[in-house]
């Protein structure tokens, strides 16, 4: 038997973790190499995997389960194939995986040493697989579930330069594009230099006239 260990932490509470392991409808979602899947019962499906480049075909079983702690499946017929699951609790929205898989490569592999480099190439990607399925999965349920006045408050906040624009705007303080605003006339006795040249004009004609 070739064994393979690795572990993960996905950020799920550990009850998530726990429940969509013990579906084998998911694990298409998350486990690499799988060339069809088909659930018979609620804990056996049909698989059709490719294990280093050789088919593998089987009835797998989930045999043993312990309620957020543990879970171990294992091929019923065909090639020998275990998988052990420990999940551990690291905090409330924690939880460690840790996975033990077990081959018997000898009909499918040329060694033992090429049977445990792919099987733990194969567990490595089986896990981050099943970290993203998870977590993705949680985010779309709290999203789902989030109110909808949360989700306003998460809108982005409007800029200072454009509420300074709006508040122009509103007050009428804003012009056309590439238009200069239009200057109101002076009041009386505060006309100008051209008013002022035209009263010293009349003043010298006055003069002329006496």
């Amino acid at each position: 038997m070739s064994t393979a260990r690795e572990s993960i932490e996905v950020a799920v509470p550990v009850a998530v973790a726990y429940e969509q392991l013990t579906h084998f409808e998911n694990y298409s979602q998350f486990m690499s190499g799988i060339m069809s899947l088909a659930p018979i019962d609620a804990s056996t499906a049909h698989m059709v995997l490719d294990i280093g480049g050789n088919r593998a075909e089987f009835d797998a079983r989930i045999t043993e389960t312990r309620t957020d702690e543990f879970l171990c499946w294992e091929a019923m017929d065909g090639p020998q194939v275990i998988e052990a699951l420990r999940l551990e609790p690291m905090a409330d929205d924690m939880t460690r995986v840790i996975a033990e898989l077990q081959i018997d490569a000898r009909e499918l592999m040329p060694s033992e040493q090429h049977a445990a480099e792919v099987l733990n190439r194969r567990l490595k990607s089986d896990l981050k697989g099943f970290k993203r399925f998870c977590e993705e999965a949680a985010a779309k349920a709290a999203e789902a579930e989030e109110p909808a006045e949360e989700k306003a408050e998460k809108k982005p906040r409007p800029s200072v330069a454009s509420i300074a624009r709006g508040i122009a705007s509103a007050s009428g303080l804003t012009h056309p594009s590439n238009e200069r605003p239009v200057q109101p006339a002076p009041p009386n006795g505060n006309l100008g230099p051209m008013q002022h040249a035209d009263d010293h004009s009349a003043r010298l004609r006055q003069q002329h006239d006496l």
